[in-house]
């Protein structure tokens, strides 16, 4: 796919081109305003008169971009065929068009309320949808690169780094479990602090209490570290990788 080169607020279409930069730009606005009023939707104090007003009308803003998107790339799309009348349903019924329709007629009748899981999730897919067909689709290939390429190498301090807490779990649950029988009596219970041990993350909510486990969590605290920080040099390696095969192709 490719963009827009004569007109930066191109919409895109459903053959292969991408959306103009700052119709990508504005569409990018609007996903982050849709996720925006996901989540003051789920806010209670929200919900007055006027902030109800609020949401509805930003909801509405959002389903006229969501169906303007959805004509403009279907005219794209005709224009592109040469405003050939039969290409007018090739187009309609292709994979990608048909799906943007389903997803709009599932958010504009009301069989749905707009809280449901059905309706918000059907939002974020036509959201994550529309990213995919703008400018972050480059991101998205990256990411896809970086995952797919060689997941064995450049994942494999994710892999021992579950294989190290699953170590630090069962070690912390035999030194502390007579000690703090809530969050040690079990490994499965151990687990919640050898993983915010292991990710560095720390909240500190559970603590071991005996010097000996005091010091265990230190020295893996120390292997998460480690761990991260070879995740991070993988996935910078295998980023590096894919510039110099975009520069060379």
């Amino acid at each position: 796919m490719s963009y827009g080169e004569s007109d930066d607020w191109y919409f895109g279409d459903y053959l292969g081109r991408l959306p103009g930069r700052n119709y990508s730009l504005f569409l990018n606005f609007i996903i982050i305003l849709l996720f925006a009023q996901i989540a003051l939707t789920t806010e209670p104090s929200i919900h007055t008169k006027n902030g109800d007003i609020f949401l509805d009308f930003c909801l509405n803003l959002i389903e006229i971009f969501f169906v303007t998107d959805y004509i403009g790339k279907v005219a794209n799309s005709w224009s592109r065929s040469a405003y050939r009348f039969a290409n007018f349903f090739i187009i309609l019924f292709s994979r990608f068009a048909l799906i943007d329709f389903i997803l709009l007629f599932l958010l504009l009748t009301d069989y749905f309320n707009n809280d449901s899981f059905v309706i918000i999730g059907t939002y974020i897919f036509k959201a994550l949808m529309s990213m995919y067909f703008s400018s972050f689709q480059a991101v998205i290939k990256r990411v896809a690169f970086i995952i797919c390429d060689c997941p064995a190498y450049t994942f494999f301090p994710l892999v021992l780094l579950s294989i190290v807490t699953y170590i630090m779990a069962f070690s912390v649950y035999l030194l502390e479990r007579t000690n703090d029988i809530e969050h040690f009596g079990s490994i499965v219970r151990a687990f919640w602090f050898s993983i915010v041990t292991m990710t560095t993350i720390g909240y500190g909510d559970v603590t071991p209490t005996t010097s000996l486990g005091k010091i265990l969590a230190i020295m893996f605290g120390i292997v998460g570290i480690i761990c991260i920080a070879l995740l991070t040099a993988n996935i910078l390696e295998a980023n590096s990788k894919f510039n110099q095969l975009k520069s060379d192709s």
